[in-house]
């Protein structure tokens, strides 16, 4: 089966993660107002969904929004069978072909969730449920409990990973930002930095909290990204480290953003210049 032309795959990619972009914008933004006005949870990708179809045409927004969901996992899913930005055929190469699989995965869920609501259906249970009922599936097999600890380790790994990135300004080679001005252009890298490592943080104690539910072989011990959010309230100053993270998160989505309008999807930096993306 041949793949969709260069145009049609690099327009997904886009829209796709714009829609990423909005997702995690509405959570961070979300989560930080409540921590800043007087205590609260997190709110999930499943709470900003909710929060969105809440809104004046909030439908159609929604709409929108689980069509760049869709996308987002075409492109993941393409991106990854059709090596489009070059990982190889190594073992680390596919390695981060699979990642790209599973992130295509989890964003289906997140599309499944967001059509659910859209057609009215309660979606209640949130990312800490849904953690804990993949939890509870996975050790229900031979070794299961181990392979969760290890898909823990994982995502600690891949959110110190993302930290790294962030400091040593990694990202910023996928980004063709020649038209901002000098200025501009240190304060959206600072902003896409800081988004970067608090998705990272949050990655790592999601991770860690799978670790020790395999360990423990205790599917409860779960968290999703809004569990691991919460739990930064526990520590000290913990509602301001969970507002500074939350806001962290709201800042990865404008990285989203900036990644769809900016940045190259296997292109040459000539073809970028000559075909920006939507903004």
């Amino acid at each position: 089966m041949d793949l969709p032309s260069k145009g049609s795959i690099i327009f997904l990619a886009r829209i796709g993660y714009l829609a990423k972009g909005f997702i995690f914008t509405s959570m961070g933004l979300l989560s930080a107002l409540a921590a800043f006005q007087g205590g609260g949870g997190a709110s999930d990708s499943r709470g900003a969904i909710r929060a969105i179809v809440q809104q004046p045409f909030g439908r159609v927004l929604l709409i929108a929004v689980i069509a760049g969901l869709v996308s987002y996992v075409c492109w993941r899913i393409v991106a990854a069978i059709g090596d489009l930005e070059k990982k190889g055929s190594d073992a680390k190469g596919l390695a981060l072909r699979a990642r790209m699989l599973f992130a295509a995965g989890i964003y289906s869920g997140v599309t499944a969730a967001a059509v659910k609501t859209l057609m009215g259906a309660s979606s209640r249970g949130g990312g800490d449920k849904m953690a804990r009922d993949w939890t509870e599936r996975a050790m229900a097999a031979p070794f299961g409990s181990w392979l969760v600890a290890l898909i823990g380790a994982g995502f600690v790994v891949g959110g110190l990973y993302q930290c790294f990135r962030a400091y040593r300004g990694a990202f910023e080679k996928k980004l063709e930002l020649s038209a901002v001005g000098a200025r501009a252009r240190r304060w959206l890298l600072r902003v896409c930095a800081f988004g970067l490592s608090a998705r990272g943080l949050v990655f790592c104690i999601a991770g860690l909290f799978l670790v020790q539910a395999g360990l423990h072989s205790d599917p409860s011990q779960a968290r999703g990204l809004g569990g691991a959010l919460n739990s930064l309230q526990a520590q000290l100053y913990g509602r301001f480290l969970f507002g500074i993270v939350a806001a962290g998160l709201a800042a990865y989505g404008i990285y989203c953003a900036v990644r769809a309008r900016s940045a190259h999807f296997g292109e040459r930096q000539s073809e970028l210049k000559q075909t920006p993306g939507p903004i």
